[in-house]
């Protein structure tokens, strides 16, 4: 686990609200800050799978600047667990169908 993730995660979710932001995200999938802010507050909770799955489905309804904004912060969220946890393994293999 990388500590400067750790750290740019929290300062990600601020004093934003949990059950505010997964309610947005849960109003509207398709809106990429939402569902990013979510994702980090499901990995803080300890839902990494639901995170890392939220943000998968996202890379495939999304397409170009978008889906690259997506794709590197599931990366970062990959870096927060580090590479040996079992649920970022199966996440990686899910985003890699998902690019190609």
């Amino acid at each position: 686990m990388c500590i400067r993730d750790r750290v740019e995660l929290y300062r990600r979710i601020g004093g934003a609200d949990p059950a505010s932001v997964l309610a947005r995200a849960a109003a509207d999938p398709d809106d990429i800050e939402a569902q990013r802010l979510a994702a980090d507050i499901e990995v803080l909770s300890g839902q990494a799978a639901d995170a890392y799955a939220r943000l998968v489905a996202l890379v495939k309804r999304s397409s170009g600047e978008d889906r690259d904004v997506v794709r590197k912060h599931l990366l970062s969220l990959f870096a927060v667990a580090g590479p040996d946890d079992p649920a970022v393994a199966g996440a990686r293999r899910a985003l890699a169908s998902a690019l190609f």
